[in-house]
Order: structure tokens, then C-alpha cells, then sequence
């Protein structure tokens, strides 16, 4: 997985290829994406990303 990758596009094969970068993308995530619900830490590996609320 690259760095600038969008999560919400990574198919199947893509996902158990780069299983470990994206374990640490979604660890404590602070960004959810408002067209398919995934989170990451960083808002550029989203589609439509939108700051989580403060726990």
C-alpha cells in the first residue's frame, strides 16, 4: 500500500497483500470516511473524510 492510497478503494487482493500498513493506517483512527464508513489516522486515505468526534 502507498501512502497516498485511498482505503476505500483497495480491492480484495490489494487488502490481504498490504494487511500490516493497513492495520497501522486504521489504528487509532481520527478520520471517517462519509461515502463508505472506513476510518484512518490520516485524512488523505480517504475519499470524503471527516474529522471523529473527541472521545
Amino acid at each position: 500500500m502507498k501512502p497516498d492510497d485511498k482505503l476505500c478503494k483497495l480491492d480484495k487482493k490489494e487488502i490481504e497483500e498490504n494487511l500490516a500498513a493497513i492495520a497501522e493506517a486504521v489504528s487509532k483512527p481520527k478520520y471517517i470516511c462519509q461515502k463508505c464508513a472506513r476510518v484512518s489516522k490520516k485524512k488523505k486515505n480517504l475519499c470524503k473524510p471527516k474529522k471523529l468526534p473527541l472521545r
